[in-house]
């Protein structure tokens, strides 16, 4: 009884021992996700690019890849980089243009275009403001001569 009891005892040990030394990708990707729901967006980043570069073809570095594209989308990230992200949702669909997250990725393509768009009409309109605040202070020294 008292050998079974110790025996029993090795075994859940050893079961808790291992899981608090789990390694690997998917151990990799919890880090990293738990990183990104801490706001940690450097090391959550890290994370994922790891992955990316360990184990490239498998169904995690699919799953790392969206991660990353929608990390430089996040509003609360203060390095996002929407150039980057609109890279990444385009890898994503040309590499796999029916993976089950093609049309999510499609839909922020298209958003982040329109963003970028939109970015680039305001600085020129934040230019044509300037070159018209020049002018008008030309035309008024103009005026009061």
């Amino acid at each position: 009884m008292r050998k079974g009891i110790v025996l029993l005892a090795m075994i859940v040990l050893s079961g808790c021992a291992s899981m608090g030394l789990q390694s690997g990708p998917e151990k990799d990707f919890q880090d990293a996700a738990v990183s990104l729901k801490e706001k940690k967006y450097s090391a959550a980043l890290a994370g994922y690019q790891k992955i990316l570069r360990e184990v490239p073809n498998t169904e995690l570095a699919k799953d790392a890849q969206f991660e990353i594209a929608l990390l430089h989308t996040s509003p609360d990230n203060p390095q996002k980089d929407y150039v980057q992200a609109m890279h990444e949702f385009e890898t994503i669909l040309k590499l796999r243009p029916d993976d089950k997250r093609a049309p999510e990725a499609r839909n922020w393509v298209a958003i982040l275009k329109i963003i970028l768009d939109l970015r680039k009409e305001n600085e020129l309109l934040k230019k044509n403001i300037e070159e018209l605040k020049q002018l008008d202070i030309r035309h008024e020294e103009r005026r009061r001569k």
